[in-house]
């Protein structure tokens, strides 16, 4: 009996000698797997290209009559946008997989578009303000590089997440031929406050370029916004629009536009 005892207490203490022995050689992978890891944070500067129906025109009769301007409203806001700036916000962890390295990241950017320069130039001949595109998508993506030499360092990346769009008010004056009580032709002037919902649609991104060194990048992304559906803040007492185009007056409140941007960035990496 004793005999039994002693060989059961000496099988316990191997198998705990075994377990600590695999504990020690798992915490030893892991910590040549951290030596092989780098936390990075990068900030870039984004220049912008419209894409998709956000860079439509609008339709001459919509925007003008006799040379007044019109309010967008919800027929052709999200289009006419032109170039645009943005900032933007990574942070990511590079892994060495032996044939590269792969960095899981968040990224967030802040991009704004302005609608183009002649629908601007109608905004300021009626005392008003056209309105600014904001988008703000938080993707969550993965990068992939490839180091060619100390210097050139190709890569790729993909990310999707939602994008937030703002769509600052729009505000002016119109004027436009109607008739009074007794059928006389007379130019009206109306004053217009347009507002718009804050909206929220998945994107994705997918980009390509090269790290030059360890701190300096450049790229060309695609950034597709997906579809957002734009709708007035509030109902419009007399839509504008529905002045110059009766058939209007039949359109949903809401207007789904795609919203896209062509991208360069220069990143800065530390």
């Amino acid at each position: 009996m004793p005999t039994k005892l002693k060989t059961n207490n000496m099988r316990k203490s191997s198998t705990i000698k075994s377990l600590c022995l695999a504990v020690a050689f798992v915490f030893a992978g892991f910590t040549a797997n951290a030596q092989l890891t780098h936390l990075e944070q990068s900030v870039f500067l984004n220049f912008n290209a419209a894409t998709a129906a956000f860079n439509d025109d609008l339709a001459t009769d919509v925007l003008t009559l006799k040379d007044q301007t019109i309010p967008l409203t919800r027929h052709n806001v999200g289009k006419n946008s032109g170039l645009g700036v943005g900032i933007g916000y990574r942070i990511s962890y590079r892994f060495d997989v032996g044939f590269g390295e792969v960095s899981p990241y968040i990224h967030a950017d802040f991009n704004w578009n302005r609608t183009k320069s002649a629908v601007r130039d109608k905004f300021l001949d009626a005392d008003g303000k056209a309105p600014n595109y904001f988008n703000l998508p938080i993707f969550v993506g993965v990068n992939y590089r490839y180091q060619l030499n100390d210097v050139i360092t190709p890569f790729v990346e993909f990310g999707i997440g939602p994008d937030i769009l703002f769509i600052s008010k729009e505000k002016g004056t119109f004027s436009y031929e109607t008739v009074d009580e007794y059928n006389a032709l007379y130019t009206a002037t109306k004053e217009f406050d347009y507002k718009y919902h804050t909206t929220i649609n998945l994107a994705w991104q997918i980009g390509a370029g090269c790290y030059f060194g360890e701190h300096v990048s450049a790229s060309i992304h695609y950034n597709g916004y997906g579809k957002h559906a734009i709708k007035p803040n509030k109902n419009q007492v007399e839509d504008l629009g529905d002045l110059l185009n009766p058939t209007y007056a039949a359109d949903t409140k809401t207007q789904n536009r795609s919203i896209g941007l062509l991208s360069l960035r220069i990143g800065f990496h530390f």
